[in-house]
């Protein structure tokens, strides 16, 4: 994949972590940058489009109470994630 490159202004002692993470891993730190903006990246638009899904079905009138997803949240790592309610 062709690279470019970014300029950014970063707080001083985060770029000393930053370089301290990269000579443990022996890595360069622009790597571990480039590593942790694309995981970041990635998270977003995988929020982005479940916020895009959960506002389509429930502007079906599908959603799932708050007690299901708390019940979820706090039960067993392998709960099956609560089924949709319809609205009456």
């Amino acid at each position: 994949m062709p690279t470019t490159s970014f300029t950014t202004r970063m707080d001083q002692n985060l770029k000393s972590e930053l370089e301290k993470i990269a000579r443990y891993e022996e890595r360069s730190a622009s790597y571990i940058a480039n590593k942790a903006i694309s995981a970041f990246v990635e998270e977003r638009k995988l929020t982005h489009e479940l916020v895009q899904t959960g506002l389509k079905l429930a502007d079906q009138g599908i959603s799932i109470s708050e007690s299901a997803v708390d019940e979820w949240m706090t039960g067993p790592d392998d709960a099956p994630f609560p089924a949709p309610e319809s609205e009456s």
